[in-house]
């Protein structure tokens, strides 16, 4: 069950680690989808550098503009300015009349790196002049960021271990609430299946005894008697799969406990088999087993009833398919630490029923690394926990 568990958490793990990534991948898009329209907007496009490299000087010393770039300038709005070496202005465009026509180099150095006037400018050296180009109002925002060098670094390391933090406790959250879903659903479960074992037990107990007193009437028919005998004989196998139900649910949600102890499993398929023949008078199911010399040294830590239960279910259903009788055969294999646990008929399959074929079956468990408790047909598992070492360790 832990490792099931382990499993299925290592499974949502991993689902929502690709979750979070394709969510990061997301944003990032999105952020570069960002950037992008940004830097096409009408004020991501303005480049002061070149409208001041569209400015040239004749041989009389008066600056111009070439053309396309004014019409540019003149369209967006925006308004333009040289100043001289001095802080005179010496060409402009557009310019507002209420603004000075020279400025002091404490003015200039205020409005060139913020606003002058409200108005957001930017600035570019041109020869000994300074080229002004201011946007309209309220169309950028100036605001100035300073940081020490050796904090650069920091801040995008704190960013992924935020990120890594946050991905963490959703995870986490996730997997909680996931687990609680889980627990709260699996004891839904074991409630109903209880309920439903406590419903039908009392009726079938009394079908059971009134089929019993039938079969054992004296003054009902051959027939009928045997006919009683039938619905006994089914009574008792629904009563066992509930048994079992009952038991492999304890067993998933950890309700029962396993009482394990040392044993050996070549005397306890021995022993099951000597119950078994002593239930078979008529010798419709000759029994063989078969024990390696490495199983007879081995013991196994285990739980005993349920070994054996396992054993007699695999043992009873060759001989519940088969009334007409079958061959039934148990063999005990030890490969390096793996114990291997066979039970196979000479009996008709589900599949050859229909033609007339006859099949052998095999029911097998391997004792090594099992988590439940025998199933009536395939691979079956043992018990949980089970370990093997040889019988010299055990002594020791």
């Amino acid at each position: 069950m832990k490792r099931g568990f382990l499993r299925a958490a290592g499974g949502l793990a991993a689902g929502l680690a690709g979750v979070v990534a394709m969510v990061i991948v997301v944003n990032l898009v999105l952020f570069g989808f960002a950037v992008s329209y940004l830097a096409g907007t009408e004020g991501g496009r303005v480049r002061v550098s070149e409208y001041a490299e569209a400015l040239s000087q004749d041989e009389d010393g008066v600056w111009t503009m070439a053309a396309e770039k004014a019409e540019t300038l003149h369209g967006r709005g925006c308004w333009a300015m040289l100043l001289d070496a001095g802080g005179g202005v010496v060409w402009s465009q557009d310019m507002p009349d209420s603004l000075p026509r020279a400025y002091s180099p404490a003015q200039v150095a205020a409005f060139s790196r913020w606003y002058l006037s409200d108005w957001p400018v930017k600035v570019w050296s041109v020869g000994d002049g300074l080229f002004v180009l201011a946007q309209p109002k309220g169309s950028e925002w100036k605001y100035q960021v300073e940081m020490p060098t050796e904090q650069v670094g920091f801040w995008p390391v704190w960013g992924a271990v935020m990120l890594a933090a946050n991905a963490g406790l959703l995870l986490g959250a996730a997997a909680f609430i996931t687990h609680r879903a889980a627990r709260r659903r699996d004891a839904a479960r074991s409630e109903w299946i209880a309920a439903i074992s406590h419903d039908v037990r009392t009726p079938l107990s009394m079908v059971l005894g009134y089929a019993a007193a039938l079969e054992e009437a004296p003054e009902l028919s051959g027939e009928q008697r045997r006919q009683a005998g039938l619905i006994r004989e089914k009574g008792e196998q629904l009563r066992g799969l509930i048994a079992d139900l009952n038991l492999t649910n304890r067993l998933e949600y950890a309700m029962q406990p396993l009482k394990r102890e040392w044993l050996s499993p070549a005397a306890l398929v021995r022993e099951t088999a000597a119950n078994f023949l002593n239930e078979d008078p008529d010798g419709l199911h000759p029994l063989e087993v078969s024990i390696s010399s490495a199983a007879e040294e081995t013991r196994l830590l285990c739980d005993r009833q349920l070994l054996a239960r396992m054993l007699e279910n695999l043992i009873r259903n060759s001989v519940r398919h088969n009334p007409q009788g079958c061959a039934v055969r148990v063999s005990l294999t030890r490969r390096g630490r793996r114990l291997r646990l066979c039970v196979s008929d000479t009996g008709r399959s589900s599949l050859s029923a229909s033609t007339g074929a006859s099949a052998s079956r095999t029911r097998a468990g391997t004792a090594w690394g099992c988590a439940s408790c025998g199933t009536w047909r395939g691979r079956t598992a043992v018990a949980r926990g089970l370990t093997t070492r040889p019988k010299a360790a055990a002594a020791a």
